[in-house]
């Protein structure tokens, strides 16, 4: 271990309790605890989160690793295009779970009434799914034109391979993309959510399009998400109230500006910005997956990866993850709580009775006219 200085001593003392009631607290003799603050012995590896569980603190403080005093808030900085490549794969894998076909012919025929070829700007198009299923069901003619990172254009030129819709694609950051061509509609799915400045990156939206152009954002309410997962076998009460985002979520607007309502919010913007014709509708889709689907293996195992339960956390994964939930509000006991549901979710799945399952992603469909 790298520069192990124990700060139990510092814990016990900022506390006020002395060596035989910290015994008590976790079931040793004050002799050993004397013993960890000489440096004499090390505790036990499985006591190390029950210490820093009582001392509301992560392990690696106990250890010396880390301040005691509050730790500087670390940024995600989702922003940046360049942290995300095959690490989030899986997040565009699930958006292909986020439409019903039917309903956003809908959208195209009834609610925006599209009857003629338009041209079409997606930001941080990914890997360019949502385009081509646009373009599959916009009048013939129509066109496309996919922005965002390097790494995902060239998924999305792999998307549209062999298709006869024209496309083209720009490598840009969404704050800084300019254009002299003006389209008819920009869109842009789950993107605001992951931006520290999500109505800048709406007026970048709104400069794009012509006078009389669409603009249309699909995002999510965080509220709306997590209460939106049933799993066969498992109490909903407790998968929808075991653990409370809100700390976090205030954390990283306050800190970032990442906001985790930008749904709810969109329309608002949208009227700041000078749309008109403002309106918000739900998408229909809800992926419900039963055990007596012939493709169920291969949705389950879809299901499990995106989520990340297929993920066996040990001590310092775990711990890490602690970590993160701390530095943003959350206290050591509620953090343990949520790797702990997680932990039993993915044991549900492991299971060898097959489980049905169900997802509600709520995404809320916000659009307005220039």
């Amino acid at each position: 271990m790298r520069n192990v200085n124990l700060k139990i001593a510092e814990l016990r003392k900022q506390k006020q309790i002395g060596q035989q009631e910290l015994a008590k607290v976790l079931g040793v003799t004050y002799q050993t605890i004397s013993k960890w603050e000489t440096g004499v012995t090390m505790p036990d590896i499985l006591l190390l989160p029950a210490i820093a569980e009582y001392f509301e603190v992560t392990v690696d403080q106990v250890l010396g690793l880390q301040p005691l005093s509050m730790q500087q808030y670390k940024q995600r900085n989702t922003d940046d295009r360049d942290s995300w490549s095959e690490n989030t794969d899986k997040l565009f894998q699930n958006r292909k779970n986020f439409w019903n076909q039917d309903y956003l012919q809908f959208l195209i025929d009834k609610v925006w009434k599209i009857v003629k070829p338009i041209k079409v700007i997606d930001f941080w198009c990914g890997d360019g799914y949502l385009g081509k299923q646009l373009l599959e069901l916009l009048p013939k003619g129509s066109s496309y034109t996919g922005v965002d990172h390097a790494y995902f254009i060239e998924k999305a030129r792999t998307t549209f391979e062999g298709a006869t819709i024209p496309s083209s694609f720009v490598e840009s950051n969404i704050y800084e993309f300019r254009t002299v061509e003006q389209y008819d509609l920009a869109i842009c799915q789950c993107c605001l959510r992951h931006l520290n400045k999500p109505k800048a990156a709406m007026y970048t939206m709104v400069e794009s399009v012509k006078k009389g152009g669409l603009v249309v954002c699909v995002e999510v309410n965080r509220e709306f998400e997590n209460d939106g997962t049933y799993l066969d076998g498992m109490d909903y009460d407790e998968l929808c109230t075991n653990f409370d985002y809100h700390p976090l979520w205030r954390t990283e607007l306050e800190k970032e500006g990442r906001d985790y309502a930008i749904g709810m919010r969109a329309p608002f913007y949208m009227e700041q910005l000078g749309l008109h014709d403002i309106d918000v509708r739900m998408n229909d889709k809800v992926m419900f997956t039963s055990v007596s689907d012939p493709n169920y293996e291969q949705k389950a195992k879809s299901f499990i990866e995106i989520n990340g339960y297929d993920q066996e956390r040990g001590i310092a994964e775990s711990e890490s993850m602690i970590d993160f939930f701390m530095n943003r509000g959350i206290k050591r006991a509620e953090a343990e709580k949520l790797v702990m549901m997680q932990t039993k979710i993915a044991h549900h799945f492991t299971k060898e009775e097959k489980k049905s399952f169900l997802k509600v992603h709520g995404l809320m469909i916000t659009y307005g006219t220039k």
